[in-house]
């Protein structure tokens, strides 16, 4: 009889050697990490708003926490800075140069006005810590913009970032894992990015903006004070007028936390057909009847004494810093037209030039490039 009872026991346990794991095993769920961040610090802004787009030169970060591969990381955080920057599209042109080494803002702000910048936009980088996918990964970044020209520091902006490990949570039926990322700072370094983007788009102007053309001085005014024009029947004019222009106001703006909506700043303007003589800033004889609807257009009342910003353009032919320089003397010519023969004030004028950066035409046909070598005007106020 214990015999029996003996086997009987060794048969059960045998038959209990093989369980299914789906039902001793925990379902196990996974969560990506999320990016804490610090309040945005804005000590230093301007005062208003921009009205026309601004260049920039990125400088590589500057690393001010001793370490032995500061120039490595200088450049690879800074890459990341900018690269979320180009897809903000924050700036008609920002220019990178990772081979350059901080020595100084004044060195910075010099390697800037070489390039033709507007703005010089230097970081820092106070503290880091590398946790990789064991530990917790922060990084603080400080942002400072200057204009270029003047040296006058115009915005500083501080925010920290981290990204936390945390240990798996036991909920008897399923456990709870979080999965961290193999590239936390380019996570945190993003995130930053796109907070401290949202203050700049409220300053600055879409450079991509698209006026209408026009062709007297009553589509010049309608324009540039954002009303449509007079219809023929009301001027007494002819039926075959040119269509109304169209101004197209900029998309809001994506918000972040702790952050209102902003938009970009919207602005009225026109572009005008004003041709020169070829790689030269001397205005041709058949632009002139357009340079006096302008003209006009400035001293009727709707404009009269109010600010405008030129801004020259050229094609896609030549190199990019002499197209620059092109561009800004034709709109200084397109100025001086102004103040010697409509008796426009000077100080009623800014001019810019922003040579090939900014092409309405993509193509490469003739028709292409008369367009792309416009002269932009837009109201500054």
């Amino acid at each position: 009889m214990k015999k029996t009872i003996v086997f009987g026991l060794l048969f059960a346990l045998i038959s209990c050697g093989h369980i299914d794991p789906s039902i001793t095993d925990q379902t196990r769920v996974y969560s990506d990490p999320t990016v804490r961040k610090s309040p945005l610090q804005v000590a230093v802004h301007p005062k208003g708003r921009q009205y026309r787009p601004l260049t920039a030169y990125f400088h590589p970060f500057i690393i001010q926490q001793e370490n032995s591969d500061y120039a490595q990381l200088s450049v690879s955080f800074a890459r990341i800075f900018n690269n979320v920057w180009l897809e903000e599209r924050l700036f008609s042109t920002m220019e990178f140069r990772p081979e350059n080494t901080y020595q100084g803002v004044n060195t910075a702000l010099r390697q800037a006005r070489m390039r033709g910048a507007d703005l010089t936009i230097v970081g820092y980088v106070p503290y880091f810590y590398a946790g990789h996918t064991l530990d917790d990964t922060a990084i603080t970044i400080q942002i400072d913009i200057y204009e270029t020209a003047s040296g006058t520091l115009v915005w500083t902006m501080l925010q920290s970032g981290r990204i936390e490990s945390k240990l798996p949570k036991d909920y008897i039926y399923f456990r709870h894992e979080f999965r961290m990322t193999d590239a936390p700072f380019d996570m945190i370094i993003r995130s930053i990015a796109s907070d401290m983007a949202i203050p700049l788009k409220a300053w600055l102007p879409s450079p991509d903006a698209d006026f209408a053309f026009a062709g007297n001085a009553r589509d010049v005014t309608a324009s540039l004070t954002g009303t449509p024009p007079a219809s023929a029947s009301a001027t007494g004019g002819e039926a075959d007028l040119p269509p109304e222009p169209v101004v197209r106001k900029p998309a809001p703006v994506a918000t972040a936390a702790g952050h209102p909506e902003d938009t970009r700043p919207h602005v009225n303007g026109v572009n005008l057909d004003i041709q020169f003589d070829f790689n030269k800033d001397t205005i041709r004889p058949e632009s002139y009847p357009l340079l006096d609807a302008l003209g006009e257009a400035l001293n009727a009342d709707d404009l009269r004494g109010r600010k405008i910003i030129v801004g020259g353009h050229t094609d896609s032919r030549g190199d990019e810093n002499y197209n620059l320089a092109l561009s800004k003397r034709r709109a200084e010519a397109v100025k001086t037209y102004l103040v010697n023969k409509w008796g426009v004030a000077p100080s009623q004028i800014e001019t810019a030039g922003y040579g090939k950066t900014r092409p309405i035409a993509t193509g490469s046909t003739a028709e292409d490039m008369r367009k792309n070598r416009r002269v932009e005007v837009r109201l500054a106020e």
